[in-house]
This record gives C-alpha cells, structure tokens and sequence, in this order.
C-alpha cells in the first residue's frame, strides 16, 4: 500500500493522444461535481455509519492508495467474474484514484443508494438476460440521482436524452418525466443496452460507448479508424467523454468492489428499497395533500417520485405510480377520498376573499393561454400562486387548454408591459418599523396576504421558511412585515 502522495490527476505526455487526460472539466467529473452539491443529496439525510464496517482498522481520514501491480491483480480478478472485458489500463488507473481519493463522497453516497436502487436493476437486468455489472453504469452516468441533469439535457438515473427517452417510450411532459422514473427508466436502459450489445455483435465495449456518445459517433469512428473494431483502438476518434467512458465503467467496478480497502463505507440512506411500496393513482392530487394528511416531509415524497416535475400527480385515465413507505400505503387507501378532497374546503371561503379583493384596491383581468403555458408558470408570471388561479377560475385539474381564458386578480394600478405586478404599498405596516404577525385563517393565501401587507410572496416564504413543500396552515401565526 502507498501513502497518498501526488495529484491523482495525472496528464498524458505529448504523443499520447490515445489517452485521456483528466482534467477539471473533464465531463465525466463534472457531472459528479454537481451531483454533490444537488439537493437531492442533501434531502436524503444520509449518516455515516463506518465503524462497524471498518474491518482494516484504518484511520478514519486515511486515504489508502497501491502499487500498479495490486490494481492488477485485482481487476484479473473481477475480470475473471465478468463477461465485460475488465483490463487495466493507465487511464483506469487514473479513474480509480478519482473515485479513490478525490471524489470518495460521491461513492460513499453511491454505496448507500446502491441499496435503494440495486435490487431493481439487477431485477431488470435479470429479466432480459444480462450481466448484472450493467447496474454500475448508472453510477457512470449520474451517481445514482434520479434527477440528476447533464450539460447536454441528458436526464435521470440512465441520461437519457429527450430523443432517445421518447424512441424507447419513455414520456415527457408539464409534469412528468418519465426518464427520471427508477423503474421505467431502468426499462428502457436495459432494452437499448441489449439492443447496442447485438447491434455491435455481441461487444459490451463498443455497445457502452455508443450508449455514451449514440450509434452514430461509434460508426463513425470505425470508419475513420480504417474499419477496427476494438475499443482501445477506436478511442482516439471517439468524442472526448465516451474516451473516458470505459475506462470509468471499469474504475466504478472496482471501487465498489474494492471500496473497503480503499477505506470508503456507504452513509445510509433514509429509505431501502424493502421499506417502499407504490399504488396507482388516477386523481389529480399534490404532495402538499399527501403529505399534510399523511405527515410524510415532501422532500422524501420528492425523493421517492421523482418523476413527477411540479409535485403533483395529474388526472389520468390508467393511473400513475405512488411510491410511499410500507407502513404509509394502508393509510392512504384508508383515507383516499378525504385526501382528494384535502383542498377543496377553503376554495368555498376564497372565493369569498376574492370579493373582498376587488374593494381593496384589486381588478380582474383576463389572461388567454398560449402554448407551452401551465398552471404555474402563469401564476409566477402574476405574482400570484397556482392555488389562488385553480380557485378563481373553479379549475379542478391544473391542466391548460391553449386558447383557454383565465380571470387573474391584479392590483388596480398594474399594466401589462411584460413585468410582475407591483407590490401595493401599505405604509401603515410595511414601513412602521416593527415585526408585524398574522394568524392564517380559512382561505388565506401569501399572494393575497403579500397584496395586503404591501410586501412579496417570497418576502413571506423568506421571513417564516415556507420552503421545501411548506405551507401555511389554519391557525399558524406569520410574520408579514419586517421593521
């Protein structure tokens, strides 16, 4: 074993033009980089739990690295266990001390959602006959975030871009999309990966770099190569990431089999994969409702459905999955109904609340929807919220039709010049100087507190931290003006 010595980051000399140089905006590495730092991540709660694992007795901060000769031995044996063709090369070197050394809480939260997302995979893969290295891939690919997003708009746990997403059925829409669903995704991975592996007879090689970079590139780089067929040898016509893919793919495959000798353990995650259950759902209902009613955080509704963009699972005719904890499924079939019709009590009372509005210094005007237009992203544009819209209009799904005409509620001074409404003032409160609090009652929304107080909906959200899927509640007492 050798100390941590030296940049990990190691260059290709001149003349090396066949290797990768890994760099800071390496791709593969970047994409890593922001999943670090995505809320994902951090909604998860994770907690070290490495002493019970820690079976070298090493250090805690010890960063072990080894000679050339271990990091072959060790990956002749994996490749010995593996259809793929697992060799050592300098650039898996260089990938494995990546993962080793500068991005070990990246694999650590790998390993822990590993027990979220493998059994599903392997399940997957078993099904259409394939190796069960394949579920490392999605490590390649996004570090096991179902959301994660790349520079090129390739998106969810495989990447897949929006195209190819659709070419293997994978739907997009307002307010799903499905290449961020676990199990559909996962799907449409397996399918085009057996479809590349016979396209390519039979080669995982060139199969993984035409998943990375399309068909197209690979063929192309066969015909410059003067028709070679072999990874190694194509890589210096391939784009400059699939050249660094294999290499990653094997790397990724030794750190999670050799990640206790590299003195990396996995942080548990909030939920495994035998603690979930899902049901369908055919009525529109949002995470707020699911949550208020069910006392689940909609940060882990989030997490456990991302597939589902603005939190709300729409109307449809077959239904849309549902993930929960076991222990929360019975209740929610228990109490169905009452969580549809969570919300629609204190539309009644808003209504009554709009009246008001209009003798307060409030006019109606109407907005005519255009394509591209949802529920929410008329509201933004108004200054108001999605709730107060769906009550004013009697709406009772969020889904817009073009050409639609909707009744928005603005203050008597506003002119439509491409801008948000302007904040009423409210001297009298806004400027008196001191904390002023409010007691939420029946119909009450921010946007239409923000208009009375003569302040912002997120001056509101900011002031009482109605983030992450909070909302006010009957009887919770606010801020609404700050001296």
């Amino acid at each position: 074993m050798l100390a941590l010595a030296g940049n990990p980051f190691l260059h290709a000399s001149e003349g090396d033009s066949d290797k990768v140089i890994i760099v800071k905006d390496d791709p593969i590495l970047a994409q890593l980089d922001s999943l670090d730092v995505v809320n994902f991540f951090k909604r998860t709660n994770f907690t070290a739990d490495a002493n019970k694992l820690n079976i070298y007795s090493y250090p805690k901060d010890s960063i072990p690295l080894f000679t050339e000769a271990i990091y072959r031995d060790r990956l002749k044996k994996l490749d010995n266990m593996s259809p793929f063709a697992l060799d050592y090369h300098e650039d898996v070197r260089r990938y494995i001390e990546v993962y080793a050394v500068k991005r070990r809480g990246t694999v650590a939260k790998a390993l822990g959602l590993a027990e979220l997302y493998f059994p599903l995979f392997e399940e997957k893969l078993a099904k259409y006959k394939m190796p069960l290295e394949l579920k490392y891939l999605a490590i390649v690919e996004s570090a096991l975030n179902p959301t994660a997003k790349s520079r090129a708009g390739a998106t969810g746990l495989w990447q897949f871009m929006y195209g190819t997403g659709k070419l293997w059925g994978l739907q997009t829409n307002s307010y799903i999309d499905e290449r961020c669903d676990p199990v559909k995704s996962t799907e449409a991975a397996c399918q085009y990966l057996k479809y590349l592996y016979k396209y390519y007879g039979n080669d995982w090689q060139l199969a993984l770099a035409a998943y990375n970079s399309g068909p197209g590139n690979v063929n192309k780089a066969i015909r410059r190569s003067g028709g070679k067929r072999n990874y190694w040898e194509l890589r210096e016509y391939l784009p400059r990431e699939t050249a660094g893919y294999v290499p990653a793919f094997i790397a990724v495959n030794y750190i999670m089999a050799y990640h206790k000798e590299h003195n990396i353990y996995p942080v548990k995650p909030k939920y495994f994969s035998y603690e979930l259950d899902s049901l369908y759902i055919k009525r529109r209902v949002t995470f707020a409702q699911i949550s208020d009613f069910l006392k689940i955080p909609v940060e882990d509704l989030r997490m456990l459905n991302p597939v589902y963009l603005t939190d709300v699972i729409p109307e449809n005719d077959y239904g849309y999955p549902l993930y929960l904890p076991k222990n929360l499924v019975g209740d929610f079939i228990a109490n169905e109904q009452k969580i549809y019709d969570y919300y629609t009590i204190p539309v009644v009372n808003q209504n009554v609340l709009t009246e008001q509005m209009e003798v307060k210094g409030m006019k109606v005007i109407e907005y005519k929807v255009a394509k591209g237009d949802y529920l929410t992203s008329v509201a933004r544009k108004y200054n108001t919220e999605a709730d107060s819209l769906k009550s004013w209009n009697k709406l009772n799904t969020e889904m817009l039709a073009v050409g639609q005409v909707l009744k928005v509620y603005v203050p008597e001074n506003w002119s439509d010049k491409g801008t948000t409404p302007p904040v009423q003032n409210n001297t009298n409160t806004a400027n008196s100087g001191e904390t002023k609090y409010y007691t939420i009652r029946s119909g009450d929304t921010l946007w239409a507190l923000s208009q009375k107080y003569g302040t912002t909906v997120d001056k509101l959200r900011q002031w009482n931290n109605l983030y992450n899927g909070k909302n006010i509640q009957i009887g919770m007492k606010i801020i609404v003006s700050k001296g």
